[in-house]
C-alpha cells in the first residue's frame, strides 16, 4: 500500500475548568501529544460554503478530504499536513479485507478563512 504523505496527528488533552465540570475543554496546543503517521490524503469533494463564523471581513471556505492510513485516527484528533490543520468528520471506518491489509478511512474537513 502506497502511503506517500507524512502527517502529524494531534491527540487533545482534556483540561478541566476551575469548577471541575464533567465536560472538559479539549486542548490541541503545544503540550498535546503528537504522533507521526503515514497516509494517503486526497480531496473528497469540491469547496463549499462553511457554517462556521469567519474571521471578520473574510468568507470561510471549507473543503472535504479523505485520508487512508494503517494507523487508527480517532474522532477528537486533528491531522496536520503541509501547514493545514484538518478536523475529523465523524467516526473513521476500519476495513479488514480478507486477504489484505487492515486500513482506516477517515473523512477530514479543512476550514480556511
Amino acid at each position: 500500500m502506497n502511503l506517500p504523505h507524512q502527517l502529524v496527528v494531534i491527540s487533545p488533552r482534556e483540561v478541566t475548568d476551575a469548577y471541575d465540570n464533567p465536560t472538559p475543554t479539549l486542548d490541541y496546543g503545544p503540550d498535546a501529544p503528537r504522533r507521526a503517521v503515514a497516509g494517503l490524503l486526497l480531496p473528497r469533494d469540491s469547496v463549499r460554503a462553511s457554517r462556521t463564523d469567519p474571521t471578520p471581513g473574510r468568507a470561510p471556505v471549507t473543503s472535504g478530504w479523505w485520508l487512508l492510513t494503517t494507523d487508527p485516527i480517532h474522532p477528537r484528533e486533528r491531522v496536520v499536513h503541509d501547514g493545514r490543520t484538518f478536523t475529523v468528520d465523524g467516526e473513521p471506518a476500519r476495513f479488514a479485507p480478507h486477504p489484505g491489509l487492515v486500513h482506516y478511512e477517515t473523512v477530514l474537513t479543512h476550514t480556511e478563512g
